[in-house]
């Protein structure tokens, strides 16, 4: 990490609150201590797209060649309108890059911050939060796209794309808490890791990304007891201007809650055991 990132005042300011902190404070001052994940995040995608020309627009380009392909391709399979599918296949999947990309990325963020964990003593839920900030910052280059592509087929954005706002919100609150619990758990078992990227390579089949749930009819219960998928649609549904059913917030603010327990009785009884993990 460049100097510049973090200035020394600001590390010395965080210091004590660092060095006192405990299993049972890490996420709280983690994610309390922005200006540091920020910083780091920034560096992250600055790194990744040294001496690009157009940089992490190349992500952008290539969600706006992959929305176009596929959304000809399935609209023809499936039997759908052009101009109604391909906004949905773009949220969706474009939202899905996201979720898949933080949780396999987040699987391995204590694994590999090992060099910083081992040499500075700062709360481990900062090198969470700096995996799903730059994931994050992703997300926001690619959505702007599909909203062209809602301008292009004919959409008018609606009161509802306010509701887009908390949505985002809490995808990147849930990015924190997936990326905290199973760091530890691949931190500890390392077999975890290659078990979590077959299984999120297997639900992308089974959540309704490239189809819509009305496909199942009578078996559309099986898709609406699938998180992942209202955790898409608080945000695509909105997008495309779609009745977003209140089961999706319920659905999406009571994982959020069960999943950050988990993740502070994981930190309570790991947080001092992760750096000989690493």
């Amino acid at each position: 990490m460049a100097a510049s990132d973090i200035s020394r005042s600001d590390v010395e300011d965080q210091s004590e609150s660092w060095h006192n902190h405990s299993g049972k404070s890490d996420i709280t001052v983690g994610l309390k201590a922005t200006h540091v994940w920020l910083a780091l995040g920034w560096h992250d995608i600055r790194q990744r797209y040294r001496r690009s020309v157009i940089g992490p627009f190349w992500f952008t380009l290539s969600t706006l060649i992959m929305v176009g392909v596929l959304g000809i391709l399935y609209s023809t399979l499936l039997g759908q309108e052009i101009h109604h599918y391909l906004p949905y296949l773009g949220v969706g999947l474009v939202v899905w890059q996201y979720i898949s990309t933080v949780v396999n990325e987040g699987a391995n963020t204590f694994i590999g911050s090992a060099y910083l964990i081992k040499q500075i003593r700062m709360p481990l839920t900062i090198h969470v939060a700096r995996v799903v900030w730059r994931n994050f910052v992703v997300l926001m280059h690619s959505l702007p796209v599909v909203f062209l592509f809602l301008l292009a087929f004919g959409h008018r954005p609606g009161i509802k794309l306010f509701l887009v706002i908390p949505g985002l919100f809490l995808l990147l609150l849930h990015g924190a808490w997936i990326g905290i619990v199973l760091g530890i758990l691949c931190a500890r078992y390392r077999d975890v890791y290659p078990i979590v990227g077959n299984l999120i390579q297997v639900a992308f089949f089974f959540t309704p990304v490239m189809w819509q749930v009305s496909l199942l009819k009578d078996k559309a219960w099986l898709a609406e007891l699938n998180p992942l998928y209202h955790m898409i649609e608080i945000v695509r549904a909105p997008m495309i201007n779609s009745h977003l059913e209140l089961a999706s917030w319920l659905w999406s603010i009571g994982l959020l809650l069960v999943g950050f327990a988990l993740a502070q009785y994981l930190m309570q009884r790991a947080r001092n055991r992760v750096p000989y993990w690493v």
